[in-house]
């Protein structure tokens, strides 16, 4: 079975609505295989290509399927899932993440996204495998590009029961190994003679406990997804906002269900309305109870836009972008508890980037602050002639103030020294909290400390002394030179996890509280 080191499929995009227009859809890769060493995270580039006029919304499902081998016993495990995904017009990649594994194995992995064009289309990317495997030599990654292109979908290939279509995968695949081990054990028998039958009874007997305890494994599965979709289906609070979407004309598509028990676990359910307006429900349940619920639509997106677009601060920094050629070419709202973050990305003709962040407190515009990569890029000149103004400064005071006045100010400024801020210890204190939170199955908490602890101490290691935005951290970090690939992976899966986007994993998480707690701990003897 595909256990649960191999991590959830890691994309899952919340974006506002956009119209349909006709279109071609290209899907591509630069290779058929993969190759990873055990324990590293598998990332698949996939290429895509829109060359209609306007960006689609639609349903990216994956199919894992895992070979299983043990002795005379062979069988397959499959995982589907699905997630929201927008697709921007022109050319675009995502980097698909599907986690690691702790031994050397072989996952085959299909593709479909499903979008609504003037009818259903699907675009199809199969026969992808991803090999795990312990030495570096074993690697044999080759190019070998694979693409597919948009089509109508047939309609009997839909199903509108989310719930009822994992149900039926769980028993197809459960019967599918049943012929399997029949199969097997009639080959077996009708082979060998009643001499050869009586030596190898005892193998039999190994090879017949060893199929009953697949059985019992798969069993188990199946029955702990059924029961955790029950609960949900049962939950009051999911009957509520079900019940809201489609009294908004909403129909759920698909269920994405991740039970840890029968009662506990993850979800997500997509919604679709015939216009392409796209909805979702997001939920935690714990023991039975419903932990959180959040409900994003296209008209919340819409409405928030809206007034986003009524605020002074907006109009204003909107109006710069828009008088240096900038303009808007993507956006990307994030939820969590009663606040809902905005991030609005610009480019002009020159490749420049810039970024409108809002924020929305109970359905009013909180804050709203304007970033710009050339500013990000002038942080070290904005250094310098503060530190010019603060010498010319010193210099006119010390000129004109007598002795006593010039000895307390640099007593002042020794003691200053001597209380500065110990940003090593604070990173470690912020890294066990962020421990304990993960035990306490406070996911988001524990993510957001964890990338809260590093920010903090590469910010002070390296000059910057303030808080920073994770991309401001990384743009820093490159202009200076210095190695940022292992940080920008442990920030942007925080990110994933804190927006409800990547679902946690032990691995992931352990991997990179190690990573943070070996930055800090290679670094103790570094003076500033």
């Amino acid at each position: 079975m595909i256990r649960k080191s191999i991590a959830i499929f890691s994309l899952f995009l919340l974006l506002a609505p956009v119209a349909y227009a006709e279109g071609n859809l290209t899907f591509s890769i630069p290779q058929k295989d993969y190759y990873f060493l055990v324990g590293e995270q598998a990332y698949i580039p996939l290429n895509i290509s829109n060359s209609g006029n306007n960006d689609i919304n639609g349903i990216l499902g994956y199919t894992i399927t895992q070979e299983i081998n043990s002795g005379s016993v062979h069988f397959s495990s499959s995982n589907s899932k699905s997630t929201s995904l927008q697709v921007n017009k022109g050319n675009s990649k995502v980097n698909l993440g599907f986690g690691s594994s702790d031994k050397p194995e072989t996952l085959n992995v299909s593709l479909n996204f499903n979008y609504n064009d003037n009818g259903s289309k699907v675009v199809n990317l199969g026969d992808i495998s991803i090999h795990f495997v312990e030495n570096e030599s074993d690697k044999q990654n080759q190019a070998n590009p694979m693409q597919s292109s948009s089509q109508d979908e047939s309609s009997t290939q839909q199903t509108t029961d989310p719930f009822a279509q994992q149900e039926q995968q769980m028993a197809q695949q459960e019967q599918q190994m049943q012929q399997m081990m029949q199969q097997m054990a009639n080959q077996q028998s009708s082979a060998q003679t009643p001499q050869q039958a009586a030596q190898n009874s005892q193998p039999d007997q190994d090879t017949s406990a060893l199929k009953e305890q697949m059985q019992k494994q798969v069993q188990q599965q199946q029955e702990t997804q059924q029961q955790f979709q029950q609960q949900i289906a049962a939950s009051q609070d999911f009957q509520k906002a079900n019940r809201e979407l489609s009294n908004l004309g909403y129909n759920l598509t698909s269920m994405n269900a991740n039970p840890s028990s029968n009662n506990t676990g993850t979800f997500t359910a997509s919604y679709d309305k015939q216009n392409g307006d796209k909805a979702s429900i997001q939920g935690e349940m714990n023991n039975g109870t419903m932990k959180s619920l959040q409900t994003d639509t296209a008209e919340d997106r819409q409405k928030m836009r809206d007034l986003l677009s009524q605020n002074k601060d907006f109009q204003k920094y909107l109006k710069q972008l828009q008088d240096d050629g900038f303009n808007e070419v993507d956006s990307t709202f994030s939820r969590e508890n009663n606040t809902t973050a905005l991030q609005i990305q610009y480019e002009n003709a020159n490749n420049e980037t810039a970024q409108i962040n809002a924020g929305f407190l109970n359905g009013s515009v909180d804050h709203v602050e304007l970033v710009r990569e050339q500013e990000r890029n002038l942080y070290p000149i904005y250094l310098i002639g503060i530190l010019i103004l603060l010498a010319l400064a010193y210099l006119v005071y010390n000129k004109y103030s007598g002795k006593k006045e010039q000895k307390t100010l640099v007593e002042e400024k020794i003691q200053l020294q001597q209380e500065n801020f110990d940003f090593r210890k604070e990173a470690e204190k912020l890294l066990e909290k962020s421990i304990s939170l993960y035990e306490e199955k406070q996911f988001k908490e524990a993510y957001g400390n964890a990338a809260q602890a590093l920010r903090l101490y590469l910010s002070y290691k390296y000059g910057l002394k303030k808080e920073v935005t994770n991309s401001e951290l990384i743009n820093y970090l490159k202009n200076k030179g210095i190695e940022y690939e292992k940080f920008d992976k442990c920030l942007q899966l925080s990110s994933l996890v804190e927006f409800a986007k990547h679902m946690p994993d032990d691995v992931e998480f352990e991997e990179m509280i190690k990573t943070i707690k070996s930055t800090i701990k290679n670094e103790n003897n570094y003076t500033d």
